[in-house]
């Protein structure tokens, strides 16, 4: 069903992008708590690092990562901790499996993800759903630096992959962060949350 309602918005395209959680499955993490959690644990390590109460985990990490790019691991700790516990325990979401199955299976398509989730999680949950051979590249956040909305993931994508922006379309659940990625690098974004 899913390819069907954005088959115009995929027709033509070599390359689709995906989100992970929430797009591909559901990582069932209580994030308000979360953000909560991590803003204290950011406090302790970064006393002078100013958040927005309204900050999401990822936008509090990209923040962190701006003023201190060389303290990666301290920043992603919480993060690794809090999705590390929920390996095995993704949920799929049955719609986004069966098209990667479909474009995957038809061989005209080079699949990739690029998430806000850590490497290893998105691995973790492939691997529970059966789905780690459709992906020829996952990009966590940890791989890249920055997290969605920042484009550096898809330059990354471009030097590593070869990839050309008119050949890609993106599918994700959020419009402020993949609706913002695929604006800054000029791409489809297909939101399934719509």
């Amino acid at each position: 069903m899913l390819f069907e309602e954005h088959q115009t918005m995929l027709s033509g395209k070599a390359v689709v992008i995906f989100d992970y959680d929430s797009t591909i499955a559901k990582v069932p993490v209580d994030w308000p708590r979360a953000r909560v959690a991590y803003r204290d644990y950011l406090s302790e390590y970064f006393p002078a690092l100013e958040l927005p109460n309204t900050a999401r985990v990822d936008e509090m990490e990209s923040l962190a990562l701006k003023r201190a790019a060389g303290q990666k691991e301290t920043i992603f700790r919480f993060r690794l901790a809090l999705e590390s516990a929920l390996d095995g325990g993704h949920e799929a979401l049955p719609d986004t499996c069966r098209l990667i199955d479909k474009l995957h299976s038809s061989e005209s398509y080079r699949l990739f993800i690029i998430s806000n989730n850590l490497h290893r999680t998105v691995e973790a949950g492939l691997h529970q759903l059966g789905l780690n051979s459709a992906f020829e590249a996952i990009l966590g956040v940890d791989d890249v630096g920055l997290p969605k909305p920042a484009p550096d993931a898809f330059a990354l994508l471009q030097k590593e992959y070869g990839i050309l922006t008119e050949d890609c379309a993106f599918i994700g659940d959020n419009a402020r962060t993949d609706g913002g990625f695929c604006q800054a690098v000029g791409i489809p974004f297909v939101n399934i949350a719509k």
